[in-house]
């Protein structure tokens, strides 16, 4: 991948964004547009939130399904110069394993999709960081190489 600033989103920051979460809709859509504005940089994210990634929370609770909220999903995925789909490879199941491995031996709990997360941001060159807001997963940055923390801009966006 031939970009300067790389982020790994996990699939909880994609769900924070369709769902429109209230304290953290104005630093993902900022970031998004930073991204877009920046043909250097790129957000990145294993296949696999595309299964995460199944509806919006307004969905959940109204026990409903809204045609608008698929179609908002699935734009996230459409414009790769913003976010890039990373394949499960049976190199990054390796690691994922080995990271479920290593979490054990230190008495963490670490569930697969997580795992295949951060394998997925370890095997690719040049992550800056990983970006969730799943506090449990802080304590991996030290296995995975890159800083694990809450998506954060310089400067939020203003509201219209």
């Amino acid at each position: 991948m031939d970009k300067g600033r790389i982020l790994y989103w996990d699939s909880d920051v994609f769900l924070s964004y369709i769902g429109a979460h209230p304290e953290r809709i104005d630093t993902i859509a900022s970031l998004l547009q930073e991204i877009k504005n920046d043909d250097d940089a790129i957000i990145v994210t294993s296949v696999i939130a595309k299964v995460e990634v199944a509806y919006a929370a307004q969905e959940k609770t109204q026990q409903t399904l809204d045609p608008e909220a698929e179609a908002a999903i699935d734009a996230l995925w459409e414009d790769s110069s913003i976010v890039e789909l990373i394949d499960l490879s049976d190199h990054i199941a390796l690691k994922a394993r080995s990271l479920i491995r290593q979490a054990m031996e230190q008495g963490w709990a670490l569930r697969a999709n997580d795992a295949i997360h951060l394998a997925s941001a370890q095997w690719l060159t040049g992550v800056r960081e990983f970006h969730t807001y799943d506090t449990r997963l802080k304590k991996f940055d030290i296995l995975i190489g890159c800083e694990i923390r809450e998506p954060w801009v310089q400067q939020p966006r203003l509201h219209d």
